[in-house]
């Protein structure tokens, strides 16, 4: 028990010297040797100017300057249990339809006609709040380059799926 209080005496006195001892103002960084009065309650300073200076990273509004790619429509709306999906596109571009709710799930395959309209005739029907999207399908044999296809402001990129040309929600 005296050892407890003796100990309790000590943390006592420690606060005491601690508390009623002036403390030194701090450097504020940005603001030049300026001292500003504490407040003794709690010491911190009773006033502290706004610093000016920077505000972040500068945000560039600038157009990224990639080519545009080719646009792409899927024809909506779309309906649960339809098992046909149209839409236009530039002629003669292989191209896939895939269930961006089952993550990039392969529903068809088909090339663009020569007039821009593509039909997709599916297995299985469509479900109600899937969505579905088209992408590039295989190029290979053509004389399309997959870089013409990267980049577009209609254009959607979601992760673990990739680039898709169109999307639409199924009713």
């Amino acid at each position: 028990m005296k050892k407890n209080i003796a100990f309790l005496t000590l943390i006592i006195i420690f606060l005491t010297i601690g508390c009623s001892s002036q403390q030194p103002t701090r450097d504020i960084q940005g603001v030049e040797d300026q001292d500003y009065p504490i407040d003794e309650e709690t010491g911190y300073p009773v006033c502290v100017p706004r610093i000016e200076g920077e505000t972040g990273y500068p945000i560039s509004d600038a157009t990224p300057n990639y080519p545009q790619g080719p646009e792409f429509n899927i024809e909506k709306p779309l309906h649960d249990g339809d098992q046909v999906v149209t839409g236009t596109g530039p002629a003669g571009v292989p191209i896939r339809l895939v269930n961006v709710s089952e993550v990039g799930l392969q529903l068809g395959e088909t090339v663009i006609t020569d007039n821009g309209t593509f039909t997709f005739e599916l297995d299985e029907p469509l479900k109600y709040g899937h969505t579905i999207g088209i992408q590039l399908g295989d190029i290979e044999g053509t004389d399309l380059n997959q870089n013409d296809f990267l980049y577009s402001e209609t254009y959607y990129e979601r992760p673990l799926v990739g680039i898709l040309f169109d999307i639409a929600s199924v009713e």
